[in-house]
């Protein structure tokens, strides 16, 4: 991991044990939270999630293996084109959140694939419902529990779920509350790399043959 990126996690805590020698307010210690996570949040992002070192195509692929819907083809095609268009437009946070609904809408039409949908709700990772105790409804599914179900059911490696999963994280900061409380905002160069993730998982599920 990159020097720098060791320097701003390290920088919080010195903050701490510095504050704790000048009776310091609460207020300095609670900056030094929100900073220490907020770093640890990036160094976890450039650990799981490498700086491509070769930039794969924008083109927008057939959708046609996943999705036999015409319509469902052309609203796929369409987001593919609003993520490229949002990444060249400077526009890193409306990109993530079309990239983590792109994502969903591939997941979701490769569940509505499977003629025997019997498996999506015995997975481990099938989503219940805690009242009933029975698995939610297909339509009641997030973009996490398809993430999960899709990895148990090998739609995507292992290392794509652990993307795929920082790719949600990120697309929640949509919620203008959770930005400020996390004190993380997204970046060109973030929504640069999230698109070259979004685009390997993308092909990752076109590239599978048949139901399985």
């Amino acid at each position: 991991m990159p020097a720098e990126i060791i320097d701003s996690i390290d920088i919080p805590y010195r903050t701490v044990l510095n504050a704790t020698d000048k009776h310091s307010s609460k207020n300095t210690y609670v900056s030094a939270a929100k900073l220490a996570k907020k770093t640890l949040v990036e160094a976890r992002t450039r650990a799981l999630v490498p700086q491509p070192t070769v930039r794969t195509a924008d083109s927008t692929p057939s959708f046609a293996s996943l999705a036999a819907d015409q319509v469902m083809q052309s609203i796929l095609e369409r987001r593919w084109e609003e993520c490229r268009r949002c990444i060249e437009a400077g526009a890193p946070l409306a990109a993530t959140v079309m990239m983590g609904g792109l994502l969903e809408a591939l997941l979701v039409a490769r569940a509505n694939r499977l003629s025997d949908k019997s498996k999506l709700f015995k997975a481990t990772a099938t989503p219940v419902d805690p009242k009933t105790k029975k698995p939610l409804d297909l339509r009641q599914w997030m973009l996490g529990p398809y993430i999960d179900v899709g990895h148990e059911l090998k739609w995507i490696s292992n290392s794509a779920k652990n993307v795929a999963v920082i790719l949600r994280d990120y697309r929640n900061y949509i919620h203008p509350e959770k930005e400020r409380s996390h004190g993380v905002a997204l970046s060109p160069d973030d929504a640069a790399m999230f698109w070259e993730v979004t685009k390997t998982l993308s092909r990752e599920l076109l590239a599978m043959k048949g139901e399985t």
